[in-house]
C-alpha cells in the first residue's frame, strides 16, 4: 500500500470546505464522497491520522477553552469541538493548539452551542465504507485519553486566560446577554483581579 502523509490528510479535510463556508455535516459528506471506494487500509490511514489530530489537541489549555466557548464540557462535547477544529483545516488547526484564543478570529458562528460541533467527522470512515464496519474499526488506534487536573479553574481565571474568547463567546452565551453588560463585567473583573487593560483603552 502506498504510504499517505498528513499532508494529504490536510488536502481532504480541506478541499471538502470549512465550517465557515458550509455545515460540518455538508463538509464531512463531501470527505464521504472523496473516500468512497477507498481500501480498509486507506480509511483506515485516514482514520488514524485524524485521531492523531485529536490526540495532539487533547490538552488542558484546550479543554479549558472549550468551556470558556461553550460555557459547560465534557467528554463528547470536548471531542465534538476539537473535531470542529480540525475542519477548519491545518492552519488554524496548528495555530489554535500554539493560542486558543485565535478561535475568536476565526469562529463565524452566531450560537456557539449549536454550531461550534466537529461530530460528523468521526463518522467520514464509516459511511465511506462499503464492508464490515467492525472489520474496519479493528484496524483503528485508539485515541489518547489522559486525565487533567482535578482542580477546575474558577471563571475569573478562565477570562484572564482567554479574555478574547471571553469577550466574543460569552462562556457558550453569546446571543443571550447583552453584549455592553457583558463587556463591562469581564473588563471590571479582569481590572480588579489581574491588572488587566482594555486594549481599546487610550488610558
Amino acid at each position: 500500500m502506498q504510504s499517505h502523509t498528513e499532508r494529504e490528510f490536510w488536502e481532504i479535510i480541506e478541499q471538502a470546505g470549512n465550517p465557515n463556508t458550509c455545515s460540518p455535516r455538508s463538509q464531512c459528506q463531501a470527505m464521504v464522497d472523496a473516500l468512497k471506494g477507498s481500501s480498509r487500509e486507506e480509511l483506515a490511514w485516514f482514520s488514524n491520522t485524524h485521531f492523531e489530530m485529536l490526540d495532539k489537541l487533547y490538552t488542558w489549555t484546550s479543554l479549558k477553552a472549550c468551556y470558556v466557548v461553550l460555557g459547560y464540557t465534557s467528554d463528547d462535547v470536548f471531542e465534538d469541538f476539537r473535531n470542529w477544529i480540525i475542519l477548519h483545516g491545518k492552519n488554524r488547526f496548528y495555530k489554535t493548539i500554539d493560542d486558543p484564543e485565535v478561535i475568536a478570529d476565526y469562529a463565524h458562528v452566531q450560537d456557539p452551542i449549536e454550531e461550534i460541533n466537529g461530530e460528523p467527522l468521526l463518522y467520514v470512515c464509516q459511511d465511506a465504507w462499503s464492508g464490515d464496519i467492525e472489520e474496519l474499526e479493528s484496524t483503528y488506534r485508539s485515541p489518547k485519553d489522559c486525565p487533567f487536573p482535578e482542580q477546575w479553574p474558577t471563571q475569573e481565571l478562565l477570562m484572564a486566560e482567554f479574555p478574547k474568547l471571553a469577550m466574543r463567546f460569552r462562556f457558550g452565551n453569546s446571543r443571550d446577554v447583552c453584549t455592553e453588560q457583558w463587556d463591562q463585567l469581564i473588563l471590571s473583573e479582569l481590572s480588579e483581579k489581574f491588572d488587566f487593560k482594555d486594549a481599546n483603552s487610550t488610558d
